[in-house]
C-alpha cells in the first residue's frame, strides 16, 4: 500500500465534506505534517510522520457567509456524527466519522486574540470552536495544497506550525502531548529535505517580526533541553517509530532553532 494512502483519502473526504467552506478553514495539528509530506515536500524526503486520527481545523472568528448551509450542516449531511464533549455553553464539540477504516475526529479551533471572553468557546458558522493562544499567526500564514483526488485545501505553513508548537507545548497538561509536539517540531525541521530548510527560514523570519513571541519560544525550548529527564528523552525518542529521532540530533535541531548562528557551523 502506498505510504499515507489512507490519510490522503481522509483529507480528501474531509475537504469534500465541507464544500465551499474549505476556503475559510486551515488544517493544523498532526495532519499538517501529513499534508507537508504528501503534497508539499520532495517525494524522496524521509520517513512519513506519525499518524493521527484527529484533524485540528482552524477557523477565524469571523467568516463571510458564502452559502446559507453552514459548516456543521455540511458535516452532518456528509455522515459525520456530532459529539458534545462537556457542559460548557456553548459546549466543546467534535465531528466523527469512519473513513476507510480510520475513526476520524474533527475539532475546530480559533484564536483567543479578543478582549472579552477570550477563552470561551465560540459559535462560528454552525460549529463550536475552542480558542487557543497565539493561533492568529497560524490563521494568517498558510499554504495551499491539492490532494491526489484534486480537492483543494489550506494548511498552516510549516514555519508558523513550529512557531505555535514552540510557544504552546509548555502549556500541555500531559507529558505525552508535550513529547508529541516536540517530535512534530523536530520532524518539520529535519525530515522533509529542502522543505525543512525553507520551514526553518520561515520560522526565523516570523521570529524577526514577532520578537517577543520568539523569545518565549527560545526560552521554552532551552528550558526543556536543560531540564529533560532520562524518562523524558525516552518518551520523546519513542514518538518516532523509524528510530531517526535521537537525543543528539534532536538537541542539535532545537539548538539550531534557538541559536540560528549554529546552522552555519553544521
Amino acid at each position: 500500500m502506498k505510504i499515507l494512502e489512507k490519510e490522503d483519502k481522509v483529507i480528501s473526504e474531509f475537504l469534500s465534506s465541507i464544500g465551499p467552506w474549505y476556503k475559510n478553514i486551515v488544517i493544523g495539528g498532526g495532519y499538517a505534517l501529513i499534508i507537508y509530506k504528501l503534497y508539499l515536500a520532495e517525494k524522496n524526503s524521509n520517513t512519513p510522520p506519525v499518524g493521527t486520527n484527529d484533524i485540528d481545523t482552524l477557523i477565524p472568528r469571523k467568516v463571510p457567509e458564502i452559502t446559507e448551509k453552514n459548516i456543521g450542516k455540511y458535516l452532518r449531511d456528509a455522515g459525520f456524527t456530532h459529539i458534545f464533549k462537556d457542559l460548557n455553553l456553548p459546549a466543546t464539540e467534535a465531528y466523527a466519522k469512519d473513513i476507510d477504516g480510520m475513526e476520524i475526529e474533527i475539532e475546530f479551533l480559533t484564536d483567543s486574540a479578543v478582549r472579552k471572553d477570550r477563552y470561551k468557546n465560540v459559535l462560528i458558522s454552525g460549529v463550536v470552536a475552542q480558542p487557543l493562544s497565539y493561533l492568529s499567526l497560524s490563521l494568517q500564514t498558510t499554504k495551499n495544497f491539492r490532494t491526489s483526488s484534486g480537492q483543494s485545501g489550506i494548511v498552516v505553513s510549516p514555519g508558523a506550525w513550529m512557531f505555535h508548537k514552540g510557544l504552546t507545548f509548555v502549556k500541555r497538561r500531559k507529558d505525552t502531548k508535550i513529547t508529541k509536539d516536540l517530535y512534530g517540531i523536530w520532524y518539520v525541521a529535519t525530515q522533509l529535505g529542502d522543505f525543512s530548510k525553507e520551514a526553518i527560514d520561515e520560522l526565523l523570519l516570523l521570529g524577526l517580526k514577532h520578537t517577543t513571541w520568539f523569545k518565549s519560544l527560545q526560552k521554552n525550548l532551552r528550558g526543556w533541553l536543560e531540564n529533560a529527564s532520562p524518562l523524558d528523552w525516552s518518551n520523546l525518542e519513542a514518538q518516532d517509530a523509524s528510530g531517526s529521532l535521537t537525543k543528539s540530533n534532536f538537541e542539535w535541531a532545537m539548538k539550531s532553532l534557538v541559536n540560528p548562528a549554529l546552522r552555519d557551523k553544521k
